[in-house]
């Protein structure tokens, strides 16, 4: 049903670096990201938050997968990707650090996994938005995907990244939005 909701289907655009898949909760993007991992061998999955790494290892070592896949940002060597497709679990809240993170990777169109239960997205209401979705019809494990929402998560990153003077780093992204949005 929602996979129509923006019209139909773009074409790849090669200037974008990440492209959005967003569901409504955490469970659903855990099973999502299980399921290319069962898919993909060569598939790395990347947290910027030590917890969401922990949560995610825990959650693939429950469901018989490899937790070595999952790795924290801030340990990735590039020559990890040589061999390996990257994925992110989770964005950051600023879009800068994103993108100069992926600055020199010859990589585009880098996925990025999130639900709307996070800490980025509740910040913009979307607690709100989650029961709209359910009364229409949308089931915890479609995905939404497309331009529009990477477009408005980008432009969401740039008002965060406006409010904050000097970062603070943190464990989680909840406690990253706490300390630095205060």
């Amino acid at each position: 049903m929602f996979s129509s909701l923006f019209g139909k289907k773009e074409t790849e655009d090669k200037d974008h670096l990440f492209k959005d898949r967003a569901y409504m909760t955490t469970e659903a993007k855990m099973k999502a990201c299980a399921a290319v991992a069962k898919e993909n061998d060569a598939t790395i999955f990347i947290a910027w938050f030590t917890d969401t790494a922990k949560q995610f290892k825990n959650y693939f070592t429950a469901n018989g997968l490899n937790e070595n896949r999952i790795t924290v940002a801030s340990h990735l060597h590039t020559s990890q990707l040589l061999s390996n497709t990257p994925v992110f679990v989770e964005h950051y809240p600023m879009h800068s650090k994103e993108e100069n993170f992926v600055s020199n990777w010859k990589i585009r169109n880098i996925v990025v996994y999130s639900a709307m239960d996070e800490p980025l997205f509740k910040h913009f209401g979307s607690e709100k938005l989650i029961p709209l979705m359910k009364m229409m019809g949308m089931k915890e494990n479609e995905v939404i995907e497309h331009s529009m929402v990477t477009k408005s998560i980008i432009s969401g990153q740039k008002k965060i990244e406006e409010q904050v003077s000097i970062e603070k780093s943190a464990l989680s992204q909840g406690e990253w939005m706490q300390l630095n949005l205060a």
